[in-house]
């Protein structure tokens, strides 16, 4: 199971963590994983590359995590973690024993 924490101060979003395997499929044909895969990929991205925002990425492959924290409070940054959680949650809500969305 694919397990996606949200980390923030009141209603400001500060960072993630997403863990584990979905268990949908095989390796390679796991469409809830690559799901999962493609927005958290994306999310970084928005964040680190495209608005330059200062975070620390911690990325175990072995492990299956990525955890990304804000080196301080950024209020677009928190806005696309947010849209980032509405995402996954609607995912849960389709493969409710794949994924597992906390606060």
């Amino acid at each position: 199971m694919v397990t996606a924490s949200f980390y923030g101060r009141g209603a400001a979003y500060t960072g993630f963590k997403v863990q584990g395997h979905a268990g949908f499929a095989p390796a390679g044909q796991d469409i809830v994983c690559a799901a999962v895969s493609a927005m958290t990929m994306l999310t970084v991205n928005l964040i680190e590359d495209a608005f330059g925002i200062k975070s620390d990425l911690r990325v175990d492959d072995g492990k299956g995590v990525i955890a990304l924290s804000l080196e301080e409070e950024n209020p677009t940054a928190s806005k696309i973690i947010g849209a980032f959680k509405q995402e996954l949650v609607a995912l849960s809500v389709e493969y409710p024993q794949n994924i597992l969305v906390k606060e």
